[in-house]
C-alpha cells in the first residue's frame, strides 16, 4: 500500500513540478550580460557554459544552478543564517540555536566584508545571474515551496559567503569528540578511559612516510631532490594520485571519491566553465561561485578530510549562574552578548538566543546538550579566513607553484588535496591552519581562566604537510595518519583508522605496473581488512549455544568481502555492533555508549564525532587482551563474544528469516537518498529514494558508512563524487554525482545517476566543445 501511495504522490507532485522546469534551448534576452553567453546541457544535465568575460560566466553559473537548485540553495543559505525555524517550525528551531550560537551568519558578513575584488566581482555576479532568473521565473517555482507557502528573497552576498562558512565548520574536526572523552573520564577515571582511546593502529599506511618530500621532474622524467616553494621560509575520503611510472600506458591519474552523506538532491553539482580566464570543469556548491574539486586544462586535483585537531573546547569560569562576565587570569572581563532573534513559524513570538562570546569563541554548552558546564569553542574554522578565494585560485592554477599559492588562501576547512598535472608531477598539501597549543594537546575541555592552554601560534604554511613526486609514485590518503611520529608538530590524534588505506596500497604494491580498470575497481572495493582481521581472531573461539555456533562458523569460513551480496559480511556487521554494545554498555551505559560509537547533538550540523569507527579497534585489541578491565566488566572473552554472537543471531533470524542464506548484507544494508521534505510524511514517499542494496561500511574503500544508533542503512556518508582525471588525455576523464543534476523531482535527471553509481560505473567528463556539441541535450543563449 506504501509503494502505491509512493508512486501516486509522486507522480502527482512531479506534474506539478513540471510548470518549473529549466528551459535548456532557444534565448534569454535579458540585457545583463556584457557579451553573448552559451550554455549546452548535455545528456546527463551538465552545463557547459562557454562566456568571453569572468562576469558573464559568474552570472550564467548563478543561472543554471538557480535553474536546476533554488529550493537546495534556500535551504543552504537558511541553514547558514539560522532561519529554517521560518519555514519549518519547531523542527529546525535547535538546529537555529546552534547555527546563530556558532555564527556562521555573522561570519558570513565579515568575509564578504574582507573579501578581495575578484572575489567580490565574481560573487555579485553570481548573485545578479541568481536573482535574474528570480525576477524573470517568478511565478515559476519549484513545488517545494508551493509546499512551503512562501516566496524565496532575493539572493545576496552574504548568502554565499555565510553558507561557506557552514561547509568550512561541517568538514573541521576533534572539538566534538573532547565532550565525549571528557565525560567517559568523569565517569571511570582516565586510566580506563585510556584503554577505549584511539590509537592509530601501527601496521597501517601514513600518506606521507618519508615526510616532506620535493622532487622535480626533469625533462627525461628523472626525480631530482629540490626545495620546494616557500621552504627557503623555514623548516571525507579516498584520493589517490598514481605517477606514469606505475601506470601500464603510461598515463599520470587522479582518483578521487569523496565520501559525505547523500541526500536527494546531491551536495554537489557538476558544471564546465569556460571563458574569463577559466577553463574548468568539476563540481561545485550550489550557492558559490566557481568549481571545489575537478580539472583545468593543466592540472586535477581532489579533497579528501585531513582529521587534524584545529578545535579547542575551553571550560570557563562564569562569575554566576546568570553572569556573562568569566574569569581570566585574575580578572573577571565581560564578554560579549549577542542577541540572535530567532522567528519560529507557527509561533506568536520570536525565539531569543543570548550568544556569549569569551576570548576563545562562544560558550555553546546550551546547543550541545552540556548545560551544566560553560564551554567555550575555539576553532580555526571560526574566525575570518580568505578561503573561498582560494578555490577560484585554485581553478584557475597552471603548476605546482600556482596550486602552493591557492592552498596557502584556504585557511579552513583542514584538507588533504592531492594534486596532477599534464607534465606528469603528482603532489599533495594540507589546507587550513593548525594550532600551536602552549600547553596541553587539546583532546579534552581545557581549563578557560588561567591562561595556561591558549593558541600561541600555527604551524608554519611552509612546514605543512605535503610531497611532490614521491619516490613511491604514488600517493594515499583516506583520512588516515599523514605524517609519522617525528613530525614536529602536533596535529591530534583523531585520523580514522587507515584500513581503507591499507587496502587501497594493497592494491598498488600488488604489482608494477597497474591499469586504469583495475585502479577505477577500488572505487568500488567492498574487502574489509578488519573484518577479515576479526574472522582470523575467532578462529580458536568455541560456543555452546547453536545459534551462537551458527553464527561463528559463517563468520570463520568468510573471506572479508562485502559485497551486497555476503552472508559472512552481514553476520561481521551485526556481530561486530554487538561486540561494541557488549564491551562498553557495562561501564559506560547506553547513551554515553552510543556517543562513543558516534552519535553527536545535531545531525544536520554534523553527522559523527571523531570516535565514529574506532570501536573495531577497540574490540581487535580487546579480543588480545583477556585481563583487560573493559573485558571483565563484559564477563570475559568467552561471555563477551558468545553473548554477541547469541544476539546478533537471534536478530538476524528475526529479521531475515531462520535460513542463513538468506542473510544478506544487501537486504539490510542500502544507499538511501533523504529529502528535506521528506521528515514529513508522507512526503518521504515521494521525494526520498533507496535503500539501493550495497556493499561496504566505514572500513572498506567503497566506504558506505552507517549510524550505529541507527543500523544499518548506508545514513551516514558514502562517495558522493567520483573522478578519474586522466592528466595525459582529458577527454577520456570520468566522473559520476549521484543521485542526479536536478533538484526538481519531474525532472528526468532527478535521479537519473542513482543506479549507474551503485554499479560502479560513470559517465564521461566531457571537456572539449567538439564533445560538448554530439551529446547536447539543450543550448540556452543569454543575449
Amino acid at each position: 500500500m506504501a509503494n502505491i501511495i509512493g508512486k501516486g504522490l509522486q507522480s502527482l507532485l512531479a506534474a506539478f513540478d513540471r510548470s518549473s522546469l529549466p528551459q535548456i534551448e532557444g534565448t534569454f534576452d535579458w540585457g545583463k550580460t556584457e557579451h553573448e553567453v552559451e550554455i549546452l546541457r548535455d545528456r546527463w544535465g551538465v552545463p557547459h557554459i562557454y562566456a568571453k568575460s569572468a562576469h558573464d560566466l559568474f552570472f550564467a553559473q548563478g543561472v543554471v544552478q538557480a535553474q536546476e537548485r533554488l529550493f537546495q540553495m534556500e535551504l543552504n543559505r537558511r541553514t547558514a543564517q539560522g532561519t529554517l525555524s521560518e519555514v519549518l517550525g519547531d523542527l529546525a528551531l535547535e538546529t537555529d540555536r546552534a547555527v546563530r550560537t556558532f555564527g556562521f551568519n555573522r561570519l558570513g558578513s565579515v568575509d564578504w566584508a574582507n573579501a578581495s575584488e575578484e572575489m567580490q566581482a565574481a560573487v555579485l555576479a553570481y548573485c545578479d545571474g541568481v536573482n535574474t532568473y528570480l525576477e524573470k521565473n517568478g511565478s515559476k517555482l519549484p513545488v517545494e515551496f508551493k509546499l512551503l507557502g512562501y516566496q524565496p528573497k532575493p539572493w545576496q552576498p552574504q548568502d554565499c559567503t555565510a553558507f561557506g562558512r557552514v561547509i568550512m565548520w561541517e568538514l573541521s574536526h576533534a572539538w566534538h569528540g573532547e565532550i565525549v572523552r571528557y565525560q567517559i573520564q568523569q565517569k571511570l577515571g582516565i586510566e580506563d578511559a585510556d584503554e577505549i582511546e584511539i590509537h592509530y593502529p601501527s601496521q597501517n599506511p601514513i600518506t606521507l612516510p618519508l615526510g616532506i618530500e620535493f622532487n622535480l621532474r626533469e625533462g627525461d622524467g628523472k626525480l631530482i631532490s629540490e626545495q620546494g616553494p616557500f621552504l627557503q621560509r623555514g623548516q571525507g575520503s579516498n584520493s589517490w594520485v598514481v605517477a606514469k611510472e606505475k601506470t601500464i600506458d603510461g598515463h599520470t591519474y587522479l582518483y578521487n571519491d569523496m565520501h559525505l552523506p547523500l541526500s536527494m538532491p546531491g551536495l554537489w553539482f557538476q558544471v564546465h566553465l569556460n571563458g574569463g580566464g577559466y577553463q574548468v570543469t568539476g563540481v561545485s556548491l550550489p550557492g558559490i561561485p566557481g568549481i571545489l574539486v575537478g580539472h583545468n586544462d593543466q592540472i586535477a586535483w581532489g579533497m579528501t578530510l585531513a582529521f587534524i585537531d584545529c578545535e579547542d573546547l575551553y571550560l570557563e569560569k562564569m562569575e554566576d549562574q546568570h553572569s556573562s562576565r568569566y574569569l581570566f587570569g585574575d580578572e573577571w572581563v565581560q564578554s560579549d552578548v549577542i542577541e540572535e532573534v530567532i522567528n519560529v513559524k507557527g509561533k506568536p513570538q520570536p525565539y531569543l538566543e543570548n550568544v556569549i562570546m569569551t576570548r576563545h569563541g562562544p560558550i555553546v554548552s546550551d546547543v550541545v546538550s552540556q548545560p551544566n558546564i560553560r564551554l567555550a569553542l575555539r576553532s580555526m574554522a571560526l574566525r575570518p579566513s580568505p578561503s573561498l578565494a582560494g578555490w577560484l585560485s585554485l581553478d584557475r592554477a597552471k603548476n605546482w607553484d600556482e596550486f602552493v599559492l591557492a592552498m596557502h588562501q584556504i585557511e579552513a576547512p583542514q584538507l588533504s588535496v592531492s594534486y596532477a598535472d599534464r607534465q606528469g608531477n603528482i603532489g599533495y598539501w594540507m589546507t587550513g591552519r593548525a594550532p600551536i597549543r602552549a600547553k596541553g594537546d587539546g583532546r579534552t575541555p581545557a581549563p578557560g581562566w588561567d591562561g595556561e592552554y591558549e593558541w600561541v601560534g600555527e604551524v608554519p604554511f611552509e612546514e605543512m604537510p605535503h610531497a611532490l613526486n614521491p619516490q613511491q609514485g604514488y600517493l594515499v590518503h583516506t583520512n588516515n595518519k599523514i605524517v609519522g611520529d617525528d613530525y614536529p608538530y602536533y596535529l591530534g590524534d583523531v585520523w580514522m583508522n587507515g584500513s581503507r588505506a591499507k587496502r587501497i596500497e594493497q592494491v598498488l604494491q600488488s604489482k608494477d605496473k597497474l591499469s586504469r580498470e583495475e585502479m577505477c575497481r577500488l572505487h568500488i572495493d567492498y574487502t574489509t581488512l578488519p573484518g577479515r582481521e576479526l574472522s582470523q581472531k575467532l578462529q580458536g573461539i568455541t560456543v555452546q549455544n547453536l545459534k551462537a555456533g551458527r553464527a561463528l562458523e559463517i563468520l570463520k569460513s568468510w573471506d572479508g568481502e562485502l559485497s551486497a551480496e555476503s552472508v559472512g559480511g552481514c553476520v561481521y556487521e551485526v556481530v561486530r555492533l554487538a561486540l561494541g554494545r557488549n564491551l562498553l554498555e557495562p561501564a559506560l551505559g547506553s547513551d554515553l555508549t552510543e556517543q562513543y560509537l558516534g552519535k553527536t547533538f545535531n545531525p544536520v550540523l554534523l553527522t559523527a564525532n571523531e570516535f565514529y569507527g574506532h570501536d573495531v579497534s577497540v574490540i581487535l585489541r580487546m579480543l588480545d587482551q583477556p585481563q583487560s578491565w573493559w573485558v571483565q566488566q563484559a564477563g570475559g572473552i568467552q561471555t563477551w563474544v558468545e553473548k554477541s554472537l547469541t544476539q546478533a543471531a537471534e536478530w538476524l533470524e528475526s529479521h531475515l528469516g531462520g535460513q542463513p542464506s538468506g542473510w544478506q548484507w544487501g537486504k539490510i544494508h542500502g544507499a538511501v537518498f533523504p529529502h528535506p521534505l521528506g521528515l514529513q510524511k508522507p512526503l518521504n514517499l515521494a521525494y526520498n529514494r533507496g535503500p539501493y542494496p550495497i556493499g561496504g561500511d566505514s572500513d572498506t574503500p567503497c566506504q558506505t558508512a552507517y549510524l550505529p544508533h541507527q543500523p544499518y542503512h548506508n545514513n551516514a556518508w558514502a562517495p558522493s563524487f567520483r573522478q578519474v582525471v586522466d592528466l595525459d588525455d582529458l577527454t577520456q576523464s570520468v566522473t559520476i554525482v549521484p543521485p542526479g543534476q536536478s533538484g526538481h523531482i519531474g525532472s528526468e535527471h532527478y535521479d537519473d545517476l542513482i543506479e549507474p553509481w551503485v554499479k560502479g560505473e560513470y559517465h564521461p567528463q566531457l571537456w572539449t566543445r567538439e564533445q560538448a556539441e554530439k551529446e547536447v541535450q539543450g543550448k540556452l543563449v543569454l543575449k
